[in-house]
């Protein structure tokens, strides 16, 4: 028979249960049934104790599938045993509920909680022993059945689900598990009793068994359950490696996380022992400084840095560590020196903006600076020469103020990651265009040529229009409003009327009353402000050239 290690307690309870097994046999007091309660509340812990050791075992398993992923398929197999296991338990521990309902609960089947009554004990009296402790017909209702009316109890359903459950369990681990669930002649306790050997497995456990012997039989099923499973995922365990082992033969190698890395990233590598005892603790070296160990493994990590790039880019690159392992014979140590290589390859800035040949002065300039060479480990940080920077809310984004301007005014935008810098982005700086000024009525541009019709239009809208590059590149910077200018209505050599312009939109009642055809309407802007990213205004100058706008009345 091939079963679970059980711990010397464990073995205890089993030796007490057998010798509780005789002693009911011959009939004896109710000493003996109180000491089956003392030994079914044993077996319940040892339960609620291997379900957590149980509960371990699959930890490790998983923990070492977590290194060596293609053995999943044992991690999913062991978790299944350990469903298959408590259900069985929880199926168990139903009838032990049913079992204390029926005996001892006040309120018979309107007992919800089998444990506790109106005084917090429904099954069991003021000393904490169980009411029906002695009682045998109830029990053998529930889980024998009515011999006169033919209907099977319990535990026939039972004996079947614990014995299908041993199979698979031996099919899964190649175990050779004896059926949980025996008939008297298959028991080795009963079979050669003449009495007792021709009863089936509810007869001989439940039939004429005084309630708590029943409640300590199931009790030793779930016992017995978790002791076959911790067999399994032993066996299981195993297969992954997630056990205790010795070997002979030391050898030393270092794993890296990539072979090819950035300037200014970390190069990452492991150096460790391809067999371990936990009996043996190595010391690795890197540079000639120790290296922090972790269950035999060291890691390597260092800046990655080139000077000379082939034409693709690239920096061949190498290092070298110690690891020094105790002799055997405990006499000196033994030293492997560990080399790796690595390439370094030449980060690439890649700029996006809108307008990315020239930086504009005094504005909100979005750029989004990427190396892609670094991935994951990019993790940039800038500064400027010659600008302002505000970071933004993503990776790599940021807005750029150049506070220098000029003929040659540039900009020098250093680009670092983790504090390692990786290379600078230069960019001219050139001035913000001027506005042309434009004339709309009723939505349309003013013709200045054909002018309009008399007596002219009731009102009309001047704007300082953006040039259309620096407005498609910055639109937060584009925007424009006329604060200052006047607008006059002229006949001949005579001004008629004038009128100021304080905004954008200009009421023309007063000048459409007096115009006449052969007039002129002329608008004269003097100031205009920009509004820039931050909602903040300043005065621009206007295009000399598009600052008078003459309109014929006809």
């Amino acid at each position: 028979m091939a079963g679970g290690k059980e711990t010397p307690r464990q073995k205890l309870i089993g030796l007490m249960y057998l010798v509780l097994l005789a002693l009911l046999a011959l009939q004896v007091s109710s000493a003996i049934l109180a000491k089956f309660q003392f030994l079914n509340s044993s077996l319940e812990l040892a339960v609620t104790n291997a379900n957590t050791a149980n509960d371990g075992k699959i930890s490790g398993i998983a923990k070492t599938v977590e290194k060596s992923p293609q053995y999943k398929n044992i991690l999913d197999e062991a978790n299944r045993i350990k469903k298959m296991s408590r259900d069985m338990i929880a199926e168990i521990q139903g009838y032990k509920d049913e079992i204390i309902k029926a005996t001892g609960c006040d309120k018979g089947k309107d007992c919800k909680d089998p444990h506790t009554n109106t005084n917090g004990m429904h099954g069991m009296d003021e000393k904490g022993a169980y009411k029906g402790l002695k009682d045998e017909d109830k029990t053998a209702h529930l889980m024998v059945g009515d011999p006169s009316s033919g209907k099977k109890g319990a535990a026939y359903g039972l004996k079947d689900r614990l014995n299908n459950f041993v199979a698979e369990l031996n099919k899964v681990s190649g175990a050779s598990f004896l059926p949980l669930a025996q008939d008297g002649k298959e028991d080795p306790l009963t079979k050669n009793d003449p009495e007792q050997k021709g009863k089936d497995f509810a007869e001989l456990n439940f039939a004429h068994t005084p309630m708590i012997a029943a409640m300590a039989v199931l009790s030793d099923k779930q016992s017995k359950i978790t002791a076959y499973e911790a067999d399994v995922l032993s066996r299981l365990a195993q297969k992954v490696g997630a056990k205790d082992f010795k070997f002979d033969v030391i050898t030393a190698d270092y794993s890296a996380l990539s072979s090819t890395v950035a300037a200014g990233t970390d190069y990452e590598a492991k150096m460790f022992v391809t067999a371990r005892s936990s009996a043996i603790v190595p010391v690795m070296k890197f540079r000639g400084s120790m290296v922090k160990v972790e269950n035999g493994v060291g890691v390597v990590k260092f800046k990655a840095s080139a000077t000379n790039y082939d034409a693709e880019g690239n920096s061949k690159q190498n290092w070298e560590g110690q690891v020094i392992m105790p002799k055997p014979t405990g006499e000196g140590d033994t030293t492997f020196t560990v080399k790796g290589e690595y390439i370094v390859a030449k980060p690439v800035i890649d700029v996006k903006s809108a307008s990315v040949s020239a930086l504009y002065y005094n504005c909100g300039n979005d750029l989004n600076i990427q190396v892609p060479a670094l991935g994951a480990n990019y993790k940039p940080s800038f500064s400027a020469k010659g600008a302002n920077i505000i970071n933004g809310k993503d990776k790599g984004a940021i807005v750029v103020i150049p506070n220098v301007k000029g003929t040659d005014a540039r900009v020098a935008i250093t680009v670092a990651s983790e504090g390692s810098t990786i290379g600078v982005k230069d960019f001219p700086v050139r001035g913000v265009p001027r506005p042309q000024i434009v004339a709309k009525i009723g939505g349309n541009y003013v013709d200045q040529k054909k002018g309009v019709a008399a007596p002219g239009p009731a009102s009309i809208t001047v704007m300082a229009e953006p040039d259309p590059a620096f407005a498609a590149a910055l639109p937060r910077e584009a925007r424009y409003n006329i604060t200052d200018g006047e607008v006059t209505l002229a006949r001949g050599k005579r001004e008629i009327q004038t009128l100021p312009i304080r905004n954008d939109n200009v009421n023309l009642a007063s000048i459409r009353s007096q115009a006449q055809a052969g007039d002129r309407i002329i608008v004269v802007i003097k100031k205009a402000r920009r509004l820039n990213f931050r909602d903040e205004s300043e005065d621009v100058q206007i295009n000399a050239a598009s600052s008078v706008i003459t309109i014929p009345v006809n």
